[in-house]
């Protein structure tokens, strides 16, 4: 996935900001919780997290999502998602 340069220099900058946090603790939750607390959200937290972990998209994914703090985020995805579905359901 391409970004701009503006969004490779804030994930980066990021893992290095973050770095210190994930190789103390070893925690994915205490990780989210540093993002969130930094103001890293979305898709950027999971590209973070996918730089410090050496993970794939779908590890690094879970760990965004499964973390307390993202709670809000989990929620809104799983609704958006039943929406899709049923919005695929009604249209067959």
């Amino acid at each position: 996935m391409g970004f701009d340069a503006k969004r490779t220099a804030r994930i980066a900058a990021m893992q290095v900001t973050a770095r210190p946090v994930w190789e103390a603790t070893g925690d994915t939750d205490a990780l989210q919780q540093f993002l969130k607390d930094n103001e890293c959200h979305g898709v950027e937290a999971v590209f973070v997290t996918m730089g410090l972990l050496n993970c794939d998209l779908a590890a690094a994914q879970r760990a965004f999502f499964n973390a307390p703090c993202r709670d809000a985020e989990r929620r809104f995805h799983n609704q958006a998602m039943d929406m899709l579905e049923e919005a695929a359901d009604s249209d067959a």
